[in-house]
């Protein structure tokens, strides 16, 4: 028998289920345990550095021919789904909606696809075989087994950055192999990287960009030898939305320029039309329209395929995008976005559960106020007597607890909080000379900060003191070490909480780091989205953005049954509907909506 809570699960129901099902089901990862940020700063680290000296993209050159599907008849349905991987119920949900024979969603049957396009960041936290199992290749299978089925669907995945952290090494085997399956799926690239030739002069790219750097060599010719007539239309697949970094005053980041090199220099020095570039990375639906400009490729971000929510409200909602060959920027608008702005400010107050969302986190904070107490009473202990003997009041007790050691765990401790505050000057501020002012208050906030952990803990450790008998001193080590744990796991998780959310308010889009963390100590698993898409025989393009509000978290388990998949919803089953659209670009490319 399967357990559903997954995080109360013993060893012995684990080897069960391993032994079952073949895979274990995962939670949703806790981005805020001190670990995995440990383990993630030096995963980051690594496959930076080794990624510059050990880039497996130039390393392959296998022959990748026949992702042609130009000979189709009718319409060809596509999905793209980006960012999976993550906890067990959000990734299933969404396999499970995408073997479904059809979805309903604003009138409309869509009919089950025949290509998956996976857009970046297949699995989290890193792309380690046990992870890939787990995470990954185990939800997709249980949703759709392997069959002897004809007309079984193609898979087709993109590496994010978190595919790289192993080298891509994980992402070779599962994706690249010859004759690979993930359930029903087959896989067929044989690289990172792909074109996919459809009907009607339409063309799916897909580049891969590493660690957000250049495109190599190797891979550039492969596509500059692809037979991309004049006039064809091309959807591109890049892994991260480098234009929303693209910000008017700053120099373009790299991961622009390098992408507006491909977009000019590869797909439209052949007299392609770029009709629609598609990306991940980031957790949301987001799509933005040139102004003005026939010529520029809507640009749509859909990571909504598992992983945590990220926020909508800090996106910009003008861009101005300056292309590689041209001096004229092109301005961009934000047409649509998923969940609602007022979804996503209301969800940024959940992180004050900070304590209860990440345990450990909290209970790290914890550890930290014991040390303090106990560097405390270290320096009251180091005369004769009582603990308080000749201490004047609260002020005396700051006075005489404020030993040496007491001030290398504040600046720690202060060093930390100043890492994790994001108050960095934006380019108007720099321009204004606002620079130094930034920089100010973020010490200033990390100071407060800092205080306000440092006055709580010497509040604790002087009451327990106080109540503690004067001739039993070990009554106020021990009071105090629990007092202080307790309250730094509650409390002071909470003052974090509340800091971090004021910089967000406050700060808004000029703190991206901070958005990020209030919503990545959340693991919010709704609000999930994919983009189906049909490829018309008249040669025009609909894009359907679809969205799950509430993914499903009852699964019933009907066993190793090969007709239909494993894991059936209990009670309603999730439902989609359409979060903007249909977008229709006609045969030509141009938009028509």
């Amino acid at each position: 028998m399967l357990k559903d809570k997954l995080r109360s699960r013993s060893a012995a129901d684990l080897r069960r289920e391993r032994d079952e099902l073949g895979f274990v089901r995962q939670p949703e990862v806790r981005w805020m345990s001190p670990g995995l940020l440990a383990r993630s700063g030096v995963e980051v680290i690594v496959s930076g550095t080794f990624g510059k000296f050990a880039d497996k993209r130039e390393l392959q050159r296998e022959p990748q021919d026949g992702l042609d599907y130009s000979d189709a008849d009718g319409d060809l349905w596509v999905d793209y789904l980006s960012d999976t991987g993550d906890g067990w119920e959000a990734t299933y949900t969404m396999a499970w909606l995408l073997t479904r024979p059809a979805l309903e969603a604003g009138g409309e049957t869509l009919p089950r696809a025949t290509i998956l396009l996976l857009g970046g960041d297949e699995v989290y936290p890193s792309a380690t075989p046990e992870q890939y199992e787990d995470r990954f290749i185990g939800p997709f299978a249980s949703a759709q087994p392997k069959s002897d089925r004809a007309d079984a669907p193609d898979m087709y995945a993109l590496p994010g950055n978190h595919d790289w952290y192993d080298g891509l090494a994980s992402f070779l085997r599962v994706f690249c192999a010859r004759e690979g399956r993930v359930g029903d799926w087959h896989t067929r690239q044989r690289r990172s990287y792909f074109a996919i030739r459809l009907p009607n002069g339409w063309w799916i790219w897909a580049i891969d960009i590493q660690l957000d750097t250049y495109i190599d060599d190797v891979q550039l010719e492969y596509f500059r030898r692809q037979q991309l007539a004049a006039g064809d239309r091309v959807i591109l697949l890049t892994a991260k939305p480098a234009w929303v970094k693209a910000v008017p005053g700053r120099t373009e980041p790299s991961s622009w320029r390098y992408l507006s090199y491909f977009e000019e220099r590869v797909v439209r020095a052949k007299g392609a039309k770029l009709a629609l570039v598609l990306t991940g990375d980031r957790h949301h639906y987001a799509r933005y329209e040139p102004v003005g400009d026939d010529a520029a490729p809507t640009r749509i971000t859909a990571g909504g395929g598992g992983a945590y929510l990220s926020p909508t409200h800090t996106l910009d909602r003008t861009l101005d995008l300056r292309s590689l060959d041209h001096d004229a920027s092109v301005p961009y608008e934000r047409a649509e976005i998923y969940p609602r702005e007022q979804d996503s400010r209301r969800l940024a107050n959940g992180v004050l559960k900070l304590a209860r969302l990440n345990p450990s986190f909290a209970a790290l904070l914890g550890a930290i106020y014991v040390l303090l107490g106990l560097a405390m009473l270290g320096a009251l202990n180091a005369g004769d007597g009582a603990l308080l003997d000749g201490v004047d009041g609260f002020g005396g007790f700051v006075s005489e607890a404020a030993g040496g050691l007491i001030i290398v765990l504040a600046a720690l401790l202060f060093g930390g909080v100043f890492g994790a505050t994001d108050i960095t000057p934006d380019a108007l501020e720099t321009k204004t000379g606002r620079r130094g002012a930034t920089q100010l208050a973020r010490v200033l906030v990390s100071l407060a900060h800092t205080l306000i952990h440092l006055l709580l803990a010497a509040v604790l450790v002087y009451l327990a003191a106080s109540i503690a008998p004067d001739d039993v001193p070990i009554v106020a080590w021990l009071l105090s070490s629990v007092a202080l744990f307790a309250a730094g796991f509650a409390i002071g998780a909470t003052v974090f909480a509340v800091v971090l959310l004021a910089i967000h308010r406050i700060r808004g889009p000029k703190a991206p780091e901070a958005a990020n963390q209030v919503f990545t100590a959340q693991s919010i698993a709704d609000y999930k989205n994919l983009v189906r898409m049909r490829f018309a025989a008249d040669g025009s393009v609909t894009l359907y953005p679809l969205g799950v509000d509430r993914i499903g978290r009852d699964w019933r388990y009907e066993g190793k049954r090969e007709d239909g998949a494993r894991f059936e919803p209990r009670a309603r089953a999730p439902q989609v509907h359409r979060i903007d659209g249909p977008l229709k670009l006609d045969a030509s490319g141009r938009r028509s909506y």
